[in-house]
């Protein structure tokens, strides 16, 4: 078999667990497209190098954008969607000759994936833990369902920009002291960190909790499908395989529990 001619990165640190490249190199192959998706552990210092490499070279269709760059990959693209633009974050980059720019499929990734999941959000109460660039998605998903929405964060002045950003009340921003508190008040808990909900909070059993985690969690893998699935259509122009990335993700997480 020749040379693979053209790939598609998932940038971010750390990145060697994710599940993502069996989806999307299922999708590849099952459309027989010659690409392949590869992993490129980047820190803090390395992503400006990494943007640059894509540009420079047209055998890279584009990227996936994870922790902790969703937000500082920004300044470095050409242009944002107006997904991205609204949220302040980017996770798809995508080409046009040596012009890179930036979308948001989380967005449509979680709304997707709480139908998949059976959620029902509309006019309810919703605490999401974290204020990173998985939350922000998080935030704008919601806003048309609910105006009950809190975020909570280890850093209050990370909650207080998203805030800001999104047009939130300042009082949505709470400080990671009173999470627990604010969770006890939500009928919805969302965890758009990679660590467990503050303090290893008890649930009630009249409230959900959908976890951001693919590795931990059906809806987390749900929402990492669709986001797939919507990344994919940015880089191909192709109608994305959903079945075929849902058989490949399950297979890939059942493989990392067994």
């Amino acid at each position: 078999m020749g040379a693979v001619s053209s790939s598609v990165l998932l940038l971010g640190d750390p990145v060697s667990r994710s599940l993502s490249p069996a989806m999307q190199n299922a999708a590849f192959e099952a459309l027989q497209i010659d690409c392949r998706y590869r992993v490129r552990e980047v820190g803090r210092s390395d992503l400006a190098s990494a943007i640059e490499e894509i540009r420079a070279d047209e055998r890279i269709l584009g990227a996936n954008v994870t922790i902790p760059h969703k937000e500082s990959v920004i300044p470095m693209l050409d242009e944002l969607d107006p997904m991205a633009a609204r949220v302040g974050a980017v996770n798809t980059i995508s080409r046009d000759g040596r012009r890179l720019r930036g979308s948001n499929p989380d967005v449509v990734g979680f709304r997707r994936a709480l139908d998949d999941c059976g959620y029902q959000v509309a006019a309810r109460a919703v605490a999401i833990v974290g204020a990173g660039g998985a939350a922000r998605a998080v935030v704008a998903a919601l806003q048309s369902l609910t105006d009950r929405i809190w975020v909570i964060a280890r850093n209050p002045d990370q909650a207080r920009e998203l805030s800001d950003h999104l047009h939130l009340d300042r009082s949505a921003a709470v400080g990671i002291e009173r999470g627990p508190d604010v969770i006890a008040q939500a009928d919805l808990v969302i965890n758009a960190t990679p660590a467990d909900v503050v303090g290893g909070v008890g649930l009630r059993r009249d409230q959900q909790l959908f976890d951001l985690r693919s590795r931990r969690s059906a809806e987390g893998r749900a929402m990492l499908l669709h986001q797939g699935a919507a990344s994919f259509e940015i880089w191909t122009g192709r109608a994305a395989p959903l079945d075929v990335m849902r058989a490949a993700l399950a297979h890939a997480a059942e493989a990392v529990t067994a």
